[in-house]
């Protein structure tokens, strides 16, 4: 397929193209790199498009593509997968080739680290492109989930993040428990605002959706043969929990080095709470004062990785809740 170099006076791009599909439409096209680099992003919500191909591409694995692939002039040998909100594109005056509009914005579905690539060659690519076109940003995630999520590169983070868009049906703990993160990152009112990396793109921010998500799930499926709490009841509850665990040190939140601000820590308190909750049997009763009397009962210094390991032998997330459920519970 030869590509159209020619590009209407507004500065749209013409281009040959294959229809794939008629609803919604897909085509096949070939669209060149550094033209395709300025009109995609990483991820729909991202103001910053080349800050989040940063953020989420193996810098030397897109080095080695440029170095091993487009330095040597080779073409790849699959697609890169593109969805766009565009209902349709236009048809060229000649009637060979699709119009992209110069305002277009692709999401890259698949083939971030080929396209990222080209900003390290000199020598410009022609990118075979897959398009999937009429996608809303709840069908894009669902077209992501459905290409990625067998594929180890996708951090968890993002694939809570999708889970919270598609709401997927069967597994209504695992919605609550995304919408629960979601809600802990973005309340005024909570220890955690835009402290959370939902997507797992930001690398400066050390709690992430995808370490919190699964303890919480597991709160939520536990909790919910037995009380059956409202959303807001459980967000409230989460907010006051994590504001007593503030409370403990509050002059070290917020730093990834103190004790109660490891990811691996919180992830064992939400299942002490989860232990508390049941015990209690009633939301309303966990105030935050009551759940950080509960918390103050945990001994900081046995939290050490290395007196875990003295004692039972290993220091992951099950040691410490073990450790502290014994204390909260004496």
């Amino acid at each position: 397929m030869a590509l159209k170099q020619t590009a209407v006076e507004s500065g749209d791009k013409i281009v040959q193209a294959l229809r794939l599909q008629t609803s919604p439409p897909v085509y096949v096209t070939v669209i060149p790199g550094r033209w395709l680099l300025e009109h995609t992003t990483p991820s729909w919500r991202l103001k910053d498009p080349i800050k989040g191909f940063q953020r989420i591409v193996n810098q030397p694995r897109a080095k080695q593509i440029a170095r091993t692939v487009l330095d040597e002039e080779r073409t790849f040998p699959n697609a890169i997968t593109l969805a766009t909100d565009i209902k349709e594109f236009k048809v060229s005056d000649d009637g060979d080739g699709i119009v992209l509009p110069k305002k277009v914005k692709f999401l890259v579905v698949d083939g971030q680290h080929r396209l990222w690539a080209q900003t390290f060659s000199e020598v410009e690519s022609n990118y075979v492109c897959i398009v999937h076109l009429r996608k809303t940003e709840k069908e894009m995630a669902e077209l992501f989930l459905e290409i990625n999520d067998n594929q180890r590169r996708v951090p968890s983070s993002l694939r809570w993040d999708l889970v919270r868009l598609v709401r997927p049906t069967g597994d209504e703990a695992a919605v609550t428990a995304a919408e629960l993160v979601y809600e802990l990152a973005t309340r005024s009112d909570s220890p955690f605002y835009f402290a959370i990396d939902l997507t797992g793109e930001q690398k400066d921010v050390s709690i992430k959706q995808g370490s919190l998500a699964p303890e919480i799930k597991t709160l939520v499926s536990r909790i919910n043969k037995q009380i059956e709490p409202t959303f807001e009841e459980y967000a409230s509850l989460l907010i006051r929990f994590f504001s007593a665990v503030r409370s403990l040190s509050p002059h070290g939140w917020g730093d990834p080095s103190t004790t109660y601000y490891k990811a691996k820590v919180l992830r064992a308190l939400i299942r002490v709470l989860t232990d508390i909750i049941v015990k209690e049997e009633a939301l309303e009763s966990l105030t935050a004062m009551s759940l950080l009397k509960d918390l103050k009962k945990i001994n900081p210094d046995t939290l050490n990785d290395d007196v875990i390991r003295k004692a039972q032998g290993t220091a992951g997330v099950t040691d410490l809740y073990q450790v502290m459920r014994a204390q909260v519970f004496a």
